[in-house]
């Protein structure tokens, strides 16, 4: 059995130089520690990385999602303090959600955990999941960096802000009128989230853009560890594949899915 590799704090700090990852900048961060190997100290060790690598005037930003959980049900809370979001996106996503500094956004399906100082911007208003006052759309202002630590684009949810934007045909959009947040204080108040929720039966497959984001020249890899690392800019996410999809509404949408939707717009 070959042995995993042991993965220090500098291993990592030197990983997420070698992708382009400095001072001041913001980041949301996909993650999987499992992918790396043995990381000494866990996922603070990467948590405290991430940190030191944009420094005091930098902004991390992680999904706390809880969309498997809540986005078909009728009636749902959302307590910001102790809703776990580890069965959805892993342990380090729910380590740095749980550090006294980090504030968490009230999405009731797609909510993010922030610490730095662009926090209060990047909270979102708690309305729409990828589209006009989200989070997703002051990361796209704030020209932030979407970095995958073992994970790929399987796992970019910012392209969900293309469908939004692009309006797609197999998306509607839902509410959730009977739902609360249950706030840091402690205080409940009404969810003023909506969802694009896709209609059964359609399925996407975002892992196909890596190889268009690799014919653009934007992605700075590296590996630490066993785990690939991959950065790029949200704006070039965006732009990028909004510019495909206004040829081929279907680019995020599976084969399957893909064809389902050319008969149904004959």
């Amino acid at each position: 059995m070959k042995e995993r590799p042991h993965v220090k704090r500098s291993d990592i700090l030197l990983g997420l130089a070698e992708v382009g990852l400095s001072k001041g900048d913001v980041v949301l961060v996909h993650s999987s520690l499992s992918a790396f190997g043995w990381v000494e100290g866990g996922a603070d060790t990467v948590i405290d990385a991430l940190l030191e690598a944009v420094g005091e005037s930098g902004t991390v930003v992680v999904p706390t999602f809880t969309w498997g959980a809540n986005h078909d049900a009728e009636a749902v809370t959302l307590d910001l303090q102790h809703t776990s979001c580890k069965d959805e996106v892993g342990i380090i996503p729910e380590t740095f959600r749980r550090r006294p500094e980090a504030r968490r956004s009230t999405h009731i399906c797609h909510s993010i955990a922030a610490i730095g100082p662009h926090t209060d911007r990047v909270m979102g208003e708690g309305v729409s999941s990828f589209g006009a006052g989200s989070t997703f759309h002051r990361l796209y202002e704030l020209d932030a960096w979407c970095l995958f630590l073992g994970v790929g684009f399987s796992s970019c949810t910012e392209l969900h802000a293309c469908e939004e934007h692009m309006r797609v045909p197999y998306r509607h959009h839902r509410d959730f009128p009977k739902s609360t947040v249950i706030l840091e204080d402690g205080t409940e108040v009404p969810s003023k989230s909506i969802e694009f929720l896709r209609e059964p039966g359609y399925v996407n497959d975002f892992s196909r853009m890596r190889a268009v984001f690799e014919r653009h020249g934007v992605l700075h890899t590296t590996r630490v560890g066993a785990a690939e690392v991959i950065n790029i800019r949200i704006r070039d996410i965006f732009d990028i594949t909004c510019g495909y999809m206004e040829e081929d509404i279907g680019l995020l949408l599976n084969d399957e899915s893909r064809e389902r939707l050319r008969d149904e717009q004959r």
